[in-house]
Parts: C-alpha cells; sequence; structure tokens
C-alpha cells in the first residue's frame, strides 16, 4: 500500500496531530509487517556524507540525523555499519526488555536511523525513557523531540510500527540521484520561461481548482480524511503526474533541462520501489505501507506494477471502510 500524504510539516499552525486517528485506525486495521517512509535510509545517509564532495545532499536533508549518529557512534565507539549489524540482531530476538530497547534505540541512531529509534522509544513506557544503556541525556532529550514532531515519519509511520508492535521503520527515500538533477536555479528559469508551466506545478488549473484550496489545508479535523482521499485518488495521481512530469516532455521551449529533471525524478522514484522491494522480500505473504509524498504515489507504483509477487492494495478502499472502532 502506497499511500500519499501531503507533508505534515506544511500543515497549517492549527493542525492537530490527533486529527490523524480516522486514518491511524484504518492503518492498524491494515497491519502492515513493514513500514517504509521517505526518510532516507541510514545506509544512504551514510554514503552520501561519505561522498559528500561529490553528492552534497546528506548534511542538507539528513543534519539531524548526522549529528545524532556521530554522537552515538562516539559514545558506542562503533561505527554505523557496525551498530546497524547489532541492531539487527536485537531486532531479531523477539520481546525486549526496557533496557534492551534503550540500547536499542542507542545503536539505531548510531546507524543513521533516528526514527527506528523514535519507535523503540515510543515502545517503552514514559518512565523508562531514561539515560541509560547507551542512551545519552542528550539522546534522552533528541529522542523526545523527534518523538513529538508532527511530520508524518514521527507522527505517523513511527506511531504505526509502535502501535502494531513492530521494531524499526525502513527509509525509502532517496537523493543519490540529486546528482542527475538540474540545478534549482536552472530549472526555475527553465519553468519560468514556458507560459503555463508555474501554474501547473502550482496546481493552479482548472482541473486541481475543482477541490477548493482551503478544502485541502487540513485545518480542521473534519478536512483530515478528504484531503487523504483526494490525493490517493487515481484522479489526483493522473493530475499531478502530468502536471509535474508529463509537461516538462511535452514542452518545445523547456528542452534538455526538463528532461534531464524528468530523468532524476524517475531515477529516485525507482529507487523507492527497490527500497521497497527488498524490505518485503523476507515477508513473502505479508503486508507492506510506504507513507510518502502525493507527486511520488503514481510512479513508485507504476514501478511496483513490473514486479514479480507484489499487489498493490487500494488506498481509497482502505479509507472508504469502516472497521470495528474507527470514526470517519
Amino acid at each position: 500500500m502506497v499511500l500519499g500524504i501531503t507533508h505534515l510539516d506544511t500543515a497549517p499552525g492549527n493542525f492537530q496531530v490527533a486529527w490523524l486517528e480516522p486514518v491511524l485506525c484504518r492503518l492498524r486495521a491494515y497491519k502492515p509487517d513493514v513500514i517504509l517512509t521517505e526518510a532516507m535510509s541510514g545506509e544512504q545517509i551514510v554514503a552520501l556524507d561519505a561522498y559528500s564532495a561529490y553528492h552534497g545532499t546528506a548534511g542538507r536533508y539528513a543534519g539531524p540525523s548526522l549529528n545524532m549518529a556521530k554522537a552515538a557512534q562516539t559514545d558506542l565507539k562503533l561505527t554505523a555499519p557496525q551498530a546497524f549489524v547489532q541492531a539487527n540482531l536485537l531486532c531479531q530476538k523477539g520481546e525486549l526488555t526496557p533496557v534492551e530497547r534503550r540500547r536499542l534505540a542507542s545503536l539505531f541512531v548510531a546507524a543513521a536511523e533516528p526514527f527506528s529509534a523514535t519507535v523503540q522509544w515510543m515502545r517503552l513506557a514514559p518512565a523508562e525513557r531514561v539515560a541509560a544503556d547507551g542512551v545519552s541525556p542528550a539522546l534522552v532529550k533528541n529522542l523526545n523531540s523527534f518523538a513529538g514532531l508532527r511530520n508524518e515519519i514521527a507522527s505517523m509511520a513511527a506511531r504505526l510500527a509502535a502501535d502494531v508492535g513492530l521494531e524499526r521503520l525502513y527509509g525509502a527515500g532517496d537523493h543519490m540521484s540529486d546528482v542527475a538533477s538540474p540545478s534549482s536555479e536552472a530549472m526555475k528559469a527553465a519553468v519560468a520561461a514556458e507560459p503555463g508551466l508555474t501554474d501547473l506545478f502550482n496546481h493552479n488549473t482548472p482541473e486541481f481548482r475543482a477541490v477548493p484550496e482551503e478544502a485541502l489545508k487540513m485545518a480542521a479535523a473534519s478536512e483530515i480524511m478528504p484531503v487523504f482521499k483526494w490525493k490517493n485518488s487515481p484522479r489526483f495521481g493522473e493530475l499531478d503526474a502530468d502536471a509535474q512530469c508529463q509537461s516538462m516532455l511535452r514542452s518545445d521551449k523547456i528542452g534538455s533541462i526538463g528532461r534531464q529533471w524528468v530523468a532524476a525524478w524517475e531515477a529516485q522514484n525507482l529507487r523507492m520501489a527497490v527500497a521497497i522491494r527488498e524490505a518485503t522480500a523476507p515477508i513473502a505473504g505479508g503486508r507492506a505501507l510506504l507513507i510518502v509524498g502525493a507527486a511520488h504515489k503514481p510512479y513508485v507504483e507504476a514501478y511496483l506494477r513490473t514486479f514479480a509477487d507484489v499487489e498493490l492494495v487500494s488506498v481509497p478502499a482502505l479509507l472508504d471502510a469502516k472497521p470495528v472502532g474507527c470514526a470517519e
């Protein structure tokens, strides 16, 4: 299941995480065995950092994760790969004690997987969220901060993982392909030179305006389900894919810059699909969930359809269902 979302850190100031409960209730009923997010994996973060002279992106997109990882590596006297190996071994143990969960949280942080550490933090009773077993006082502060974030990785993916008893999240996000993309300055100039492209990019067209902008801001609890249903509808996927990519390929004026942007975008989404396929390999017959920006959904789903032994699950059908105990 690929759940397309409006990034929650762009929601208005009065947005409340509690408003997500109708969606989260349905996701708990789905019972995913694996949950993936748009965050980069620790492996990619560390790789980008190692090749920062070439990529220059890890610090831009994962600066807090890197800083926390390096501090935890110093405290634990482990490299990121060593910490990840130990974390995987602990995850396979079964039911963990609070001591083991604190240790696992510190290992995930050292492996540049802070949101998996957040899952462990959420699975601990509040009284057990203390500085011990590899968790420093500074890390306690950081993990408490991560657990309180309103972005979808913390308030949806990590919360859901903790609720259904999973030990970690998987990062499907990609910034390796950024190196193939044109510069933002060149891209802005090219889009500005093509009449109508800016409006398309900003969803300022009659088709998009069929759903009033005010209704998409998630400024009230009553707007949550309609927004999630719209962003996961086939119609939105078609319109958004046309606005974001197909318009580039149709344009005579934007030229090679637009085609270069599309190539990088496709590479990014293909890497997301590959991350999903790798994460689902151990759970044949199981259920996976990717929570991702809605623009990625039609592309990731298109790639997933080419894989053997993968069946896409309908998000609209899930949201329309009313499992016992789930409110609208």
